[in-house]
């Protein structure tokens, strides 16, 4: 009997139910898609750098031995290491591409990942390249290739396509915001195939050490142990591949956590708003059921179904289709950004846990939303519920009132009498303006992001790269000849007290190419006191203007403590700047290591031993512009769940109204009113809560996309932009909702039976 009953309801509530299921479907679809796509990236990952044996620790310096080698090996917690030496060379092929060369050993730390062709030997010649590079410069297994460095041409055959778990993410410069995989890419050679070996020396060390073991203590009991006062030693989160991916995967969870919070808020908001009305309109058939013999517990039990229902089908629904299918929206474009030789799909227990919490909340809410009724006893339960007093209100006292039309007070008294239903009706509002402004906030940053970098900072079109050969008399003639402006970049460790970060250096010469802005993207003037840092290298290391920090640049000895004078916002390169005279007062020797000019060369540069590589700021941009199309995926996807969100808040709130105010709305009938007056009176409390949703909204739906800005990499800096029109789009896309909701409902005033809505109470 009672399943009969629960069906007849479902029916004959089948709009509110069915914006109930859709919330929850929504909420879960979002939040397991996410999850997953985000946790499968982390899993992806985690196998292959476990396949890989990825090292922990990377030890930079000079001239390391054998003994070295014993030394660090023998420590407590280190379980193997091995040395290696890593060189930027230069492609003899169309473009001439830039290869960052590796000569290893042993091949045991930080392993090449074989795509085809021979295993790794150290006793092999040849070299293993890059697949992507490879399939970029038409090139195969069995090819040979030429690479110049200072002035020596290495010539190897292919033996082999790999990926490498060091260059998930990989950036040919610095000064790039994303990468164009198969115009530069990396080799992996045996040591003995350097071509002068009186003059090679490993510049690095790779370690492996075991897990729980503190890298902190492993740090400084190598640096202890090592006779070299310049090491340089960095861990995986201070890896510009392992940290980009890892904040990719965090992004993608970070959102996972907050935008179906919104939808499943709305769905706990939907099942209050449904079950209260149900429960009290079927006062008189609970109070059957209780004369009938029915237990008060198994009444409870009937209508927590409701409940416990639909947010199992809703959310077990959108957790398959989550799971199922928006990882695969992503999928193309992360694979662009990053390399893997796998990508997995993969639950975290938090997905589990939200399916269940969405089915616990729904099913509570259902249980006390049918207390009220269950309270009293039959005899009382099977009268109509007396009415409540309204007491009125501060503005119905006030002399505004009367000059208030008939419309502004009916809607006013409709929204004091049903609170609950008017604030679903608003936070349906707000997250609809908050996913678009969000949504439009996503693409606004990125673009700007693109004109900001080279636009504002740095405003050459050329940049041209020396090679260690160029001597300071050339690169003088260079800058006369292309009237450019020296600059030498540098990588540099920073630390403050024991928190330590790898940066880089900007030494600027005379010229006007590269500008500085403060965080609120005001132009500043470098200071020829102290150091400018990078807001963001700022909150990675917790200073603020004033504090000191100390620096040294790798490979140097030198530490310098210095005070911070200025801070300012650069998208890519984080940590120091200054003008040539501060630093060369600083007892440093300034070494030019580019040249920005906005003359383009009339030869091909790179063809010099001199020049290293030239780079297109142009084409710098355009691969810009193409990572845009993983944020219009992303985009759409807000998008099109902010149109949802609204159309199925509003129309459920829109017909929950219509059929509470059928009465009403009859009686406004016979005393005369016309439908189109009605309807124009609906129409007004709607546009109220659309109009209250909207301010609220806005700020709201910023403030997220200043989270999911802050969730980026400690080497990128954000920041959030949302323009006017963007605002625009997003209140119009908002008011478009809800007008298309009010039109779809409109129709059914005229649809009234004047006698069932008149009629008193049996």
């Amino acid at each position: 009997m009672l399943n009969r009953k629960l069906l007849r309801d479902l029916l004959k509530n089948k709009i509110q139910f069915i914006s109930i299921f859709l919330m929850s479907f929504l909420g879960l679809l979002v939040f397991v898609g996410l999850d997953a796509e985000g946790n499968g990236l982390g899993t992806s990952s985690k196998s292959y750098y476990d396949a890989t044996n990825l090292a922990d620790l990377w030890v930079m310096g000079k001239g390391f031995t054998n003994e070295d080698i014993r030394i660090i090996e023998n420590l407590t917690g280190v379980a193997h290491a091995e040395r290696r030496l890593q060189i930027n060379t230069t492609a003899v092929l169309e473009n001439e591409p830039f290869v960052q060369l590796n000569f290893i050993e042993e091949n045991e730390v930080s392993k090449l990942y074989l795509k085809s062709g021979e295993k790794y030997s150290s006793s092999s010649e040849g070299i293993w390249l890059d697949e992507l590079f490879a399939k970029g410069q038409n090139l195969s297994i069995g090819d040979t290739i030429t690479l110049e460095y200072n002035g020596m041409k290495i010539t190897e055959e292919i033996k082999g396509l790999i990926i490498h778990p060091e260059y998930v993410f990989f950036l040919a410069d610095e000064g790039a915001m994303m990468p164009n995989y198969g115009s530069y890419g990396y080799g992996f050679l045996s040591s003995k195939e350097f071509p002068v070996q009186n003059q090679f020396v490993y510049s690095e060390l790779l370690v492996d050490v075991d897990q729980d073991v503190n890298l902190t203590r492993i740090k400084d009991a190598i640096k202890s142990q090592i006779d070299s006062d310049n090491l340089v030693i960095t861990d995986r989160k201070q890896s510009l591949s392992y940290s980009t991916f890892d904040a990719e995967k965090q992004q993608h969870i970070s959102m996972g956590f907050m935008f179906p919070i919104v939808f499943l808020l709305i769905a706990i908001l939907g099942i209050v708003t449904t079950m209260t009305r149900m429960t009290s309109n079927q006062r008189i058939q609970i109070g059957t059921l209780k004369a009938l013999g029915f237990t008060k517990q198994k009444i409870t039990l009937h209508y927590m179904s409701y409940g416990f229902a639909i947010s199992l089908i809703g959310g077990l629904m959108g957790a398959y289709v989550g799971y199922s299918y928006l990882p695969l929206l992503f999928r193309e474009n992360m694979m662009e950004a990053y390399t893997l030789p796998v990508w997995e799909v993969s639950m975290s227990s938090n997905s589990y846990i939200a399916i269940l919490a969405n089915v616990f909340i729904s099913t509570l809410v259902s249980y006390l939303a049918c207390q009220r009724e269950l309270r009293d006893p039959p005899a009382t339960t099977l009268k109509p519920v007396v009415p409540k007093k309204s007491k009125p209100t501060f503005i119905e006292k006030s002399a505004l009132w009367n000059r208030l039309n008939f419309s502004v007070k009916w809607n006013y008294r409709d929204i004091i009498r049903n609170r609950i239903r008017t604030l679903m009706g608003i936070v349906g509002v707000i997250g609809c303006t908050m996913l678009m402004v969000c949504a439009f906030g996503c693409r606004d940053s990125v673009t700007d992001m693109t004109s900001w970098m080279y636009g504002e900072i740095m405003t050459c079109n050329t940049k041209i790269i020396f090679s260690d050969l160029a001597g300071d008399a050339s690169k003088i003639d260079y800058a006369k000849k292309y009237e450019g402006q020296l600059i030498e970049e540098k990588a540099i460790e920073l630390a403050v007290k024991n928190l330590k970060k790898t940066g880089s250096i900007t030494v600027l010469d005379k010229g006007n190419y590269i500008h500085f802005q403060d965080d609120k993207l005001s132009h500043i003037n470098l200071s020829q006191n102290g150091i400018a840092l990078s807001y963001k290298m700022a909150q990675n290391l917790g200073i603020d203007i004033g504090d000191f920090v100390e620096w040294h640049i790798v490979g140097e000895t030198k530490w310098i403590k210095s005070r911070v004078e200025q801070l300012y916002r650069s998208p890519a390169n984080q940590g120091i700047s200054m003008n040539r005279k501060t630093f060369e007062n600083l007892e440093h020797t300034f070494c030019a290591t580019a040249l920005l000019t906005n003359k383009s060369p009339e030869t091909n540069l790179s063809d010099q031993d001199e020049i290293q590589a030239v780079q297109n700021i142009n084409k710098l941009k355009q691969d810009m512009d193409k990572s845009m199309e993983m944020m219009n995926t992303m985009v759409g996807i807000l998008i099109l769940a902010a149109v949802l969100l609204g159309v199925v808040v509003l129309y459920n709130l829109g017909v929950l109204t219509f059929v509470e105010k059928t009465r009403e709305i009859a009686t406004l009938k016979v005393l005369g009113f016309s439908s189109k007056q009605i309807r124009g009176i609906l129409q007004k409390q709607n546009l109220w809560v659309t109009i209250a949703g909207i301010i609220i909204g806005l700020p709201i739906g910023y403030q997220f996309l200043v989270v999911l800005c802050s969730t980026l990499s400690e080497s990128q800096d954000l920041v959030p932009s949302v323009t006017i029109l963007s605002y625009c789009f997003s209140i119009g896309g908002t008011f478009a909702v809800s007008t298309l909701v009010n039109w779809l409902l409109s129709g059914k005033i005229k649809t009234i039976n004047m006698v069932d809505a008149l009629k008193g109470v049996e």
